[in-house]
């Protein structure tokens, strides 16, 4: 498994922190996403900013997952992310839209880098957008943030983070882990 560059998380972070704009705060986070996720030995980045065909939705990043040989084998094959900067933690409405994103291309996961979390806990807010969706839909949304990326090593730590939050999505219906 290879290792991640600290320095590296921290200057994609700051680049995320000093963006001037809105838009520009997103391609950042796009590229710390590229980076933790395409890293990962048997994921491979295919591209970013995908519009679909009637450009009603567009995906933030998109990775090809070779599960045969992949630490993250549990997840789609082909790997979608959306990423959130936003100062404060993301909606309801903003993970709804990421679900039905996932409905539309019959997905079955989706990471959400959302550095500043997501709203409620429970089952209020954008909490219950996640579990609808696994209760509705079946979808897994497997939520990153700002404090877990600062704590990766490696791509197993991302695996493990990963798996956990999914194993806990699943029997226990919890969004984020408590590592208290």
């Amino acid at each position: 498994m290879a290792r991640y560059s600290k320095a590296r998380i921290r200057l994609l972070l700051a680049s995320v922190d000093d963006a001037p704009t809105n838009d520009a705060k997103g391609d950042a986070l796009e590229e710390l996403g590229r980076y933790l996720l395409g890293t990962v030995a048997g994921v491979e980045f295919l591209r970013r900013n995908i519009l679909d065909a009637p450009r009603a939705h567009e995906l933030d990043l998109a990775f090809w997952n070779d599960q045969r040989i992949s630490l993250l084998h549990f997840v789609d094959a082909v790997l979608i992310a959306e990423c959130k900067a936003s100062a404060v933690p993301v909606g309801s409405n903003e993970v709804g839209w990421f679900v039905r994103k996932l409905q539309d291309r019959g997905a079955s996961h989706g990471i959400l880098i959302a550095l500043n979390g997501i709203t409620g806990d429970g089952n209020q807010s954008a909490h219950s957008e996640v579990k609808g969706a696994l209760i509705r839909d079946k979808i897994r949304i497997l939520v990153l943030t700002r404090e877990e990326i600062l704590a990766l090593a490696t791509t197993g730590d991302l695996a493990n983070l990963l798996k956990e939050k999914e194993m806990q999505l699943t029997l226990d219906r919890v969004v984020h882990i408590d590592r208290n």
